[in-house]
């Protein structure tokens, strides 16, 4: 039943997107007005077209009137969230070109809106045209913009892979992925922090998945992708002295072990330990937790936990941390969604691990409500 009312949503929006616009009824709001936040990275270089492909990327704003539509494309395999007054996310999705309504009768009084992408570059890249709201209605800078900025590097567990998957049985399909129910987004929530995230489903330190070499040369692994502005153009750069995060979080090493042939110990913990010293050269000495787990256990657990060690030692670096996460957390019934990847149980049972940690390193206070639902 569900599934059929998404997919008549779908239809409706699709529908309504080929009107043509009364530009006498309604007012466009171009994609580089400074009214409208951006969270994350993205491609300003056209002033009519904004670009982005990463998982968990946001636009925000205030508005009046009763209308709101989106001007996007979002290709085939790309899903949004929209969230108008914190009210349940609409699902949307925009296979071309097109004018997406998501709001005809709201009351007429100020209103929030938060754009969020659930589907990680792999996807394909989104542009992103403008916004279309009534013509005497307004649109105001997003409030209370967080304090906090945590940037999370990682891979499907990181991007929500198949967290809205039936069950471990099921293959994934775009639809089920759903990036404001990963780990990452629950810990930022926790905290009320702005975040970044940098993942993509299959990609490991040194080897990605299923690789038959024990180190990867044809597609590029997460490290090397770090400086991009997108996760699918490998030429553009992002300024990495913008929004500089307080804390760091890498889940790392799963793509790595979970086929064999697997990359020698001191290959994987030497690429680490570059990975680490690179983002230091960004950020400076914040705090930046190393992940392992749930889905496997060893041997990536123990190396990344002596990697940490190694540096702590080594090269002197007292802000790093090693944060495992085990195997049995996570009930194999319960908590798994597509492809045994951690479902939305899964996710927060990961993030109520790793929450404490960073709250008592950084002295932040947080909220666990979400942490606690069932």
């Amino acid at each position: 039943m569900r599934k059929c009312l998404l997919l008549l949503f779908f239809c409706f929006t699709q529908l309504i997107s080929n009107a043509q616009i009364d530009s006498l009824r309604y007012k466009f709001i171009a994609p580089i007005d400074s009214v409208l936040n951006y969270v994350g990275r993205f491609d300003f270089s056209n002033n009519k077209q904004v670009r982005y492909d990463w998982s968990g990327t946001q636009i925000r704003f205030r508005f009046t009137g009763k209308s709101l539509a989106f001007h996007l494309n979002g290709g085939e395999r790309n899903f949004f969230n929209v969230f108008i007054d914190d009210l349940p996310a609409q699902v949307i999705s925009s296979t071309k070109d097109s004018v997406i309504w998501v709001a005809k009768k709201l009351k007429k009084k100020e209103h929030t809106c938060i754009l969020y992408k659930r589907t990680e570059g792999g996807m394909g890249q989104t542009i992103f045209s403008g916004v279309y709201i009534d013509k005497k209605a307004k649109v105001f800078p997003w409030s209370n913009i967080p304090l906090r900025r945590i940037e999370f590097i990682g891979n499907s567990i990181t991007c929500g892979y198949g967290t809205e998957g039936k069950d471990r049985h099921e293959r994934f399909k775009p639809e089920t992925e759903n990036n404001f129910k990963s780990y990452a987004s629950i810990v930022a929530r926790a905290f009320n922090a702005d975040f970044c995230i940098l993942a993509h489903s299959g990609l490991g330190v040194v080897r990605n998945y299923g690789d038959t070499a024990k180190v990867s040369t044809k597609i590029t692994p997460m490290p090397g992708r770090i400086e991009q502005a997108l996760d699918t153009d490998p030429v553009l750069r992002w300024d990495v002295t913008k929004d500089r995060p307080q804390a760091l979080v890498i889940n790392l090493g799963t793509n790595d072990f979970s086929t064999h042939p697997y990359p020698d110990k001191l290959v994987f913990k030497d690429a680490y330990t570059e990975l680490i010293k690179k983002l230091r050269t960004f950020y400076g000495e914040i705090p930046i937790f190393c992940l392992a787990g749930p889905i496997l256990d060893e041997p990536c657990y123990s190396y990344v936990k002596e990697m940490v060690e190694d540096n702590k030692v080594l090269n002197k670096d007292g802000n790093l941390y090693f944060v495992g996460i085990p195997t049995a957390l996570i009930d194999g019934e319960l908590d798994l969604g597509s492809d045994q990847h951690p479902n939305y149980s899964g996710q927060k049972k990961m993030a109520a691990q790793i929450v404490p940690v960073i709250a008592t390193v950084l002295k932040w206070d947080y909220d666990d409500s979400e942490l606690r639902k069932q």
